[in-house]
């Protein structure tokens, strides 16, 4: 008996002194709440979007942003496309006119290069809960 004591203790102190060198490695909540704000920082420099806004973006199906928020008070906003392709612009004497047909006047001049946008809200994508 005395012969089985002996290895058991020895096997118990190889366990103790192996687990030493990570002994530094303990997961505490503070260790995850400094990674989590590191990572969400992270994030919010190189998406301006934080972890929570992804989570948020993917189970809206819109683009959250608390940037957004900040800026112009809506969290998840529609999204807006621009289609400048409709839209023909002429120079006046004091000022740009715009239509939506080339040459109204049929005065043969030529549109600008940079007409004003179209926009128009994109429809939205599923998220997490949509059916």
């Amino acid at each position: 008996m005395g012969k089985i004591r002996v290895i058991t203790a020895l096997r118990l102190a190889g366990l103790l002194l192996a687990g030493l060198p990570v002994g530094g490695c303990v997961v505490t909540p503070a260790a995850v709440a400094v990674a989590g704000t590191g990572a969400s920082l992270v994030s919010l420099t190189s998406t301006k979007k934080t972890l929570g806004d992804h989570v948020a973006s993917a189970a809206t199906g819109r683009d959250c942003s608390t940037i957004t928020f900040t800026e112009t008070g809506d969290y998840c906003p529609e999204k807006m496309t621009v289609d400048r392709s409709r839209v023909y612009c002429y120079r006046t004497l004091a000022d740009v006119e715009c239509h939506h047909i080339p040459d109204p006047y049929k005065n043969g001049y030529t549109a600008l290069a940079s007409p004003p946008p179209d926009i128009r809200p994109v429809p939205k994508s599923k998220g997490w809960f949509d059916d």
